[in-house]
Formats: structure tokens, sequence, C-alpha cells
């Protein structure tokens, strides 16, 4: 994934990069993932696609956790509705965001935008009340870029931001909000995913594709919600040798190590990739 040589950036070093081949099995095809969240006491890795399938995997690094021996689809099945049932259509079953919570999991949906409180089996226990402007699908800019990411913070509880700025804010700023507190950060493409450190910071994710030059880029983004200073930790770029994707997953595994996920869009001519990096969290 990375060019040889290259390390631009001192509070961020790729580890390991592996392309996801199929599965020989009938689990399910692993595509289309949006999301991606890590149980460290249960050591597993959860994802949802914008299909509305939920997985349970198996992650298995090496020794020196610098390296992805191995990624292994554990169970599939599709996200369920409180009764239980499979939720089918399309506009309601396009999960974007994943992130743990004490009492579960949270699943952000996109083109009915809206939050939800999982089980670790999958079916929604509860639906939880927006921040008033994420409220109506007219705030946000185009029907495909919605509600997007979603995170439990222990200090600031659920914080959920959209791919763009909605309509009517300030077009160069994404906002993450927050019941009690709103989160401001320079765009540098489509908001795709967050998630916390350590020390309770988040990192933010965002994507761009630039299709005339064929050239993508991904950014990171440490947040200090606490005083809502933020810093750039890296900015890659497949004009330097970077082998990318459309990232769209992000989960912290422990020690400041984090997976980052690729949705191919069920696409053939896209990859789907699964990164591992490491920051450097100096204080903001």
């Amino acid at each position: 994934m990375a060019p040889k040589n290259k390390n631009l950036f001192k509070s961020f070093k790729l580890l390991d990069a592996k392309e996801i081949l199929p599965q020989k099995s009938d689990k399910a095809d692993f595509s289309g993932i949006s999301g991606i969240a890590y149980d460290k006491k249960r050591d597993i890795l959860y994802a949802v696609s914008d299909n509305g399938l939920f997985y349970r995997l198996k992650i298995e690094l090496s020794k020196t956790k610098r390296e992805i021996k191995r990624l292994e689809i554990v169970k599939v099945s599709r996200l369920k509705k409180s009764d239980n049932k499979p939720i089918k259509c399309k506009r309601d079953s396009d999960a974007e965001g994943l992130s743990l919570h004490p009492k579960g999991l949270l699943v952000s949906f996109e083109r009915e935008p809206r939050v939800a409180l999982i089980n670790k089996k999958g079916v929604i226990k509860e639906s939880l009340k927006l921040p008033k402007p994420l409220r109506k699908k007219s705030s946000y800019r185009k029907k495909n870029k919605m509600l997007e990411a979603v995170l439990y913070h222990p200090d600031f509880g659920v914080l959920a931001a959209p791919e763009l700025p909605l309509k009517g804010k300030n077009p160069k700023l994404h906002t993450i909000y927050g019941k009690k507190i709103r989160l401001h950060l320079p765009v540098s493409g489509s908001l795709t995913a967050m998630s916390l450190t350590q020390n309770g910071n988040i990192v933010v994710l965002e994507r761009s594709f630039d299709p005339i030059f064929r050239d993508r880029k991904i950014t990171l983004t440490l947040i200090d919600p606490k005083n809502s200073k933020s810093r750039l930790i890296a900015k890659l770029k497949s004009a330097d040798g970077y082998r990318l994707d459309n990232f769209e997953g992000l989960t912290h595994i422990g020690d400041n190590r984090f997976l980052m996920i690729s949705d191919d869009n069920e696409n053939p001519l896209q990859k789907r990739l699964i990164a591992l990096f490491k920051i450097k969290e100096h204080p903001l």
C-alpha cells in the first residue's frame, strides 16, 4: 500500500496493508463494508455493509503487532429490526458507521438518517434521537451523502457526523454533532469514519477521489473534544505511490494501533483493502 522509503508524517506509521480476497465460504461475500468496530474483550471485529449485512470477524496480527496475518469471517447475518425480522429494504438497511457502546453497538444509517443501538447479534434494540440539525433529510446536501459516521465517547456520549457539511453550513468545515457538543475540522474530503483513541481523543477519516486524474486521497485528523483543537495526522495520496481505495471503516484495536478498511462498492474494478497503522498521540 505504501511507497518504499516514504515516511512523511511524524505521528503516523503505516504498518501493514493487504487486499481481502474472496473467501471460499458459504457465509457471504465480504463486499460493501462501510463500518468496523473492534471489541477487545471478546477479540471480535464487527462490521456492517451498506447492504445491511452484519459480520463477526476474527483478525489475527503477528506477535510484533506489525502485520496482519489473517482476517476470517466467523459469522454473517442481516441486521434485524426489533421484532427480529431482517431489514431488507435498501433505503432502511444502508448502514455506514459502527461503534462500540456500553450496551452493544451503534450503527448509523444513511438514506434514512438515524442511529440505532444494536446488540452483538445485530438486532436493533433502540433508535436514538439525533441532534436536531441531523434529523431532516432535506438538511443534507445529497441523497447519498447523508449521515455517515458514528462514535460513542465515554465523556460526550453519542457523536455523529454527515459525510458532507449540511446545507447552509460552511462548506469548508466538517461538523461532528453531539447532544451538547459541536466539533469542527477543515474539509479535506468526505468524512467517512471516526474512532476513539486510548486517551479519549478522536481520529477522523476522510477520503476523496479525483475522477479525471484518478487520484485518491485519505486524510486522518486527530481532535481533542475537550478543547476542540485538531491536528493533521496524515494525508496519503495515490499519486505519491500509496495503494488506496474507498476507505470507510476505522477502529482502534489497542496500543494506538488502528484498522482501516475500504468499501469496494461491489465494483470489480475496486479493491477491498485493510490497513494497519499506528499513531503518536501528542497533546493537542
